[in-house]
């Protein structure tokens, strides 16, 4: 055998509800083909050198094996080996997946982080005002908003406004002349999922 080149053939994993899970694969076609070895791995990479791999078994000229069910996914491959042990050079990858595994998750979606905008409406100087917010993230959000470092309320359907929270435009109430910070921080709607957040300083009263 050119034990440092030989490939075997296709590895091809078939599956049944009765016999479980049964390796075949094409013969090695080397006069002096002494049999074959499988290896087993539970994670990938799957190759002899990464130091997942353990023989599973070795076998003869025959070209199948059957593998069972096993519980957890695994991940097969074959060499050929000849009467002087040389090892020939792996197969491709079979892959064993047990019947109804959830496939797996995706990665989590990063928050999209959208703009907030804030507006002054009314006249801070010299009569009411409150603070509207706005946000370029499209999905559903909420948003929650504080006034002078306490929490004041919660909205979630636009305009987003302080000190209102019934999707009208408040501008109504005083509430001292001095410097004071509305925040606006929005969440996707039932979560706390932040995407996005902005303060804003009112001086009111006269300067």
């Amino acid at each position: 055998m050119n034990w440092l080149g030989a490939l075997v053939g296709v590895l091809v994993l078939w599956s049944s509800t009765a016999g479980g899970a049964t390796l075949t694969w094409n013969a090695n076609s080397e006069p002096d083909l002494a049999g074959y070895r499988v290896y087993r791995c539970s994670q990938q990479p799957c190759t002899r050198s990464s130091g997942n791999a353990s023989l599973l078994v070795t076998l003869g000229t025959g070209t199948s094996f059957n593998i069972g069910t096993p519980a957890v996914t695994q991940y097969y491959f074959l060499t050929a080996i000849d009467f002087a042990n040389h090892e020939s050079g792996s197969s491709n990858l079979a892959i064993f997946t047990p019947v109804g595994s959830p496939p797996l998750p995706p990665p989590p979606a990063l928050p999209l982080m959208g703009t907030v905008n804030l507006q002054v409406v009314g006249n801070p100087a010299s009569g009411p005002w409150g603070v509207e917010a706005s946000t370029t993230d499209p999905r559903d959000v909420m948003v929650s908003i504080g006034f002078d470092g306490v929490g004041h309320h919660i909205k979630r359907t636009p305009p987003y406004g302080f000190p209102g929270d019934n999707g009208i435009t408040v501008t109504t109430g005083r509430f001292g002349p001095w410097p004071h910070t509305v925040e606006f921080v929005f969440y996707v709607e039932g979560t706390t999922t932040e995407i996005g957040r902005a303060s804003m300083t009112v001086p009111e009263g006269s300067p």
